[in-house]
């Protein structure tokens, strides 16, 4: 038997996150204080209790002007996780959950439900939605925004990124920009900051605090990117393998290219592809 549980401020520190229980991790303590921040806004997070396994999924939701994504959807809600542990997916658990947003959707006479899915693993897939009555309405691979409309005249949600504004504003370094809305972000953080600093890189950590700040960051994903010398790099999380392999990319010199464009010195390009390498190498 499960129970969906409504959270609010006074039993939210309670639950667990995606696997991470209550005072074991910074994870779940970021994410605890960042839910209790947002009740005020309007966001919804209810929690599927099992009576014998404990919290096993989870939905949150916001309303579009309130939305940790960077959609235009006002008047819809806006759900940010749809998650099913892994040993009980397949039993219509996550359909349970969809059921009390689209429930709460008519209550609060909202156009509808939007979400944004992707084929990646750190994403809902769109398949329990397209099920639902979702459609996609927008596309920015491979990433999906799908909505179910309740009001058949409004106007469809649609993605609203500008890859190029915020990577301008850090045109030097490495900068990680990193929301608690997901627990699994101070990991990656910390992953990645070791990582670069291994590399003889000191990266510096943006905490992206409100629901603007999160809608303006230059990918769909909504909730993490790297960006290094104004170029993003990374639109979601990584693996500290993937970041290096994609900063020695980035230090490989012009093949032949000197100063001006024209063609170095064979001794000299050697000379600083050796010094890069050696950089680094791990």
């Amino acid at each position: 038997m499960c129970d969906i549980v409504e959270n609010h401020v006074g039993n939210i520190s309670a639950c667990g996150f995606c696997g991470y229980r209550a005072g074991r991790s910074e994870g779940h303590d970021r994410k605890s204080q960042w839910l209790k921040a947002r009740y005020a806004e309007g966001l919804r997070f209810h929690v599927l209790r099992s009576r014998a396994s404990g919290d096993i999924g989870m939905i949150e939701y916001a309303l579009g002007n309130q939305a940790w994504r960077p959609v235009e959807a006002e008047g819809y809600l806006v759900i940010h996780c749809l998650m099913i542990n892994g040993r009980h997916k397949g039993k219509g658990l996550g359909s349970l959950l969809l059921d009390r947003c689209l429930r709460d959707a008519r209550k609060s006479k909202c156009h509808g439900v939007a979400v944004v899915t992707s084929s990646d693993a750190l994403m809902a897939r769109s398949d329990v939605f397209i099920k639902a009555g979702f459609l996609v309405v927008d596309r920015i691979p491979p990433y999906e925004l799908l909505a179910r409309k309740l009001q058949k005249t409004a106007p469809d949600p649609r993605f609203n990124v500008d890859r190029n504004r915020l990577c301008q504003r850090y045109r030097k370094g490495l900068t990680l920009l990193a929301a608690d809305q997901c627990p699994m972000v101070p990991k990656w953080v910390r992953e990645i900051a070791e990582a670069s600093r291994a590399l003889g890189l000191e990266p510096r950590v943006v905490r992206v605090r409100t629901a603007a700040a999160s809608r303006a960051l230059p990918t769909p994903y909504g909730m993490f990117s790297i960006i290094y010398d104004g170029k993003l790099i990374a639109e979601r999380p990584i693996s500290a393998t993937r970041f290096r392999n994609i900063m020695r990319r980035i230090a490989e010199p012009a093949r032949g290219e000197g100063p001006g464009g024209g063609r170095a010195k064979p001794e000299l390009a050697s000379r600083r592809r050796r010094r890069r390498e050696e950089a680094l190498r791990s």
